[in-house]
């Protein structure tokens, strides 16, 4: 078990020579965001870039590129195909929401309608086909909101809008259900489109890295609830990001037992799924199943959402570049947490954002190179 040092992170720091061009330091493909989660499309995608890879591409929803597009101007977008939520009328008919105009709030049908949320369709894999094979690191899971869609937008006419939303109870989990009965047929968010994806880069020789959501999908394949066993393999460079709770998923173990035992868990995460573990939080663990490092740097300043975008972000950059997937674990871990350090003396634990820790990852560099 080693502690990971200043002159330990210069030593594995990528070279950055004269004679370049952009696809020297290589190509971010990243596969994140949904509609609450768009800025950690954003943080995980500049990240990436802040760390010296030289070519990002963002593939997520439409509306997410848009965001993304609107708020900075170096990142290269890609909007997916995505699904169309679809009404059932009583003589089974299916009707495009998206052609259906609205009905007005006094009208006397009881059918429900809904908009679309853009969940990624698992076609939207062939778009990718490339794009996957083109870049040197696959990223993908920050804020892609995996699971069921809760993101879905259910309207009944006979409800006045003006009414306060206090004013009525919130729909409960059986709204948001695939039943014809209801007049809805609403997609499982990504589910299918995740599935697809992963079965694509089953053979994928480059490092991809799995964060948030993408880790809960992972834990529901290898413990499914029905008796049906479902294999699941991650490619051969793979690295995932798991927080505590995400890890106590993956190994089916308790939370409370994994933060008592942090490197005998991360190891043998690491040895089970035949990946390289990040275990975050105080003194993160990352860890192969042979080697393990433990990380110093780093405060409560990074207890906020958005900072695991962009210590994703700034590990697939490293990988980007050609460090392999252990030591781009380390930098991408050490660094984050440097510049989590700096940042919070110029503007203290309490009052650091996600998107201030983008503009401090130079500082944390020039630290490093300084040694």
């Amino acid at each position: 078990m080693n502690t990971l040092t200043l002159e330990y992170i210069k030593s594995i720091l990528p070279p950055r020579p004269d004679n370049s061009h952009k696809m020297t330091f290589g190509h971010v493909l990243n596969i994140a965001g949904s509609l609450h989660y768009r800025g950690a499309a954003y943080l995980s995608s500049l990240s990436a870039l802040r760390v010296g890879a030289g070519y990002v591409t963002l593939a997520s929803s439409p509306s997410v590129c848009d965001s993304v597009s609107a708020l900075t101007p170096n990142v290269v977008t890609l909007p997916l195909l995505t699904h169309v939520t679809e009404r059932h009328d009583d003589a089974g008919q299916t009707t495009d929401l998206l052609s259906t105009k609205m009905q007005p709030s006094n009208t006397q049908s009881s059918d429900l309608q809904a908009i679309d949320v853009q969940a990624i369709d698992k076609r939207a894999v062939l778009q990718l086909r490339d794009k996957l094979n083109q870049a040197g690191v696959i990223s993908m899971g920050s804020g892609l909101s995996i699971g069921h869609s809760t993101d879905q937008l259910i309207i009944s006419p006979n409800i006045s809008t003006n009414i306060s939303p206090l004013a009525n109870p919130p729909l409960s989990n059986k709204h948001l259900s695939n039943s014809h009965s209801q007049g809805l047929s609403v997609p499982d968010g990504n589910n299918g489109f995740f599935y697809a994806l992963l079965t694509e880069i089953q053979a994928n020789p480059n490092p991809v890295i799995f964060d948030a959501d993408a880790l809960n999908f992972i834990s529901h394949l290898l413990h499914p609830s029905s008796p049906s066993k479902t294999s699941i393999n991650l490619p051969k460079n793979s690295i995932i990001t798991p927080h505590p709770k995400e890890l106590s998923r993956l190994l089916n173990v308790d939370v409370s037992e994994i933060q008592a035992k942090r490197v005998h868990y991360a190891s043998i995460a690491a040895k089970q799924l035949n990946t390289v573990v990040v275990l975050k939080g105080k003194h993160s663990v990352i860890s192969d199943g042979e080697r393990v490092f433990i990380n110093p740097t780093g405060n409560s300043a990074l207890a906020k959402a958005g900072t695991g975008d962009v210590l994703t972000g700034m590990i697939s950059g490293f990988c980007a570049q050609g460090v392999s997937p252990i030591n781009a674990a380390c930098l991408g871990v050490y660094l984050h947490g440097l510049a989590g350090d700096i940042a919070a003396e110029d503007l203290s634990q309490y009052g650091m954002l996600a998107s201030d820790l983008l503009n401090y990852i130079p500082n944390a560099i020039l630290k490093v190179l300084a040694v």
